[in-house]
């Protein structure tokens, strides 16, 4: 989320577009709600009072360029608690243990997994394999490891 330090939110008028230049329903602010696909987007900023305004243009890579946690340390300590897959549009993010038994699933992921089971059971220390369904119909295998 970006900040600005000269105007609030307030002040001014946001309007993002997508790649057609269609405007993105819903979203008015620099922190979006929307997750968006590959492609380069802009964002218009109109001050409210003058009525002058300026746009950039912001480039989304795509999600295999982006870098998926491989590790988490569930300790309360604010720091890799959770296995953060917020910016991935996951429709679904399956757990396995090293014999393939699935220990938690999620349909909707965001980042509520801190290494426990389906249950609610703390998992051991250990590597796990994840399926991670994102995007629609895409797919994605690999392994994190919980440190306690």
């Amino acid at each position: 989320t970006a900040i600005p330090d000269n105007y609030t939110s307030n002040e001014v008028s946001i309007v993002w577009y997508d790649q057609n230049d269609n405007i993105i329903s819903g979203e008015n602010s620099l922190d979006l709600d929307t997750v968006l696909t590959e492609g380069t987007y802009t964002i218009e900023v109109t001050f409210n009072d003058t009525g002058c305004s300026n746009t950039a243009t912001v480039d989304v890579f795509e999600l295999e360029s982006c870098v998926i946690p491989q590790g988490i340390s569930p300790n309360n300590d604010g720091f890799n608690d959770n296995f953060d897959l917020s910016s991935f549009d996951v429709q679904r993010l399956e757990i396995y243990n090293r014999y393939g038994t699935l220990v938690y699933s999620k349909d909707s992921y965001s980042n509520e997994w801190h290494g426990q089971s389906n249950d609610g059971e703390e998992l051991p220390v250990g590597t796990y394999y994840f399926v991670m369904k994102y995007q629609g119909s895409k797919q994605k295998a690999a392994w994190v490891y919980i440190n306690r």
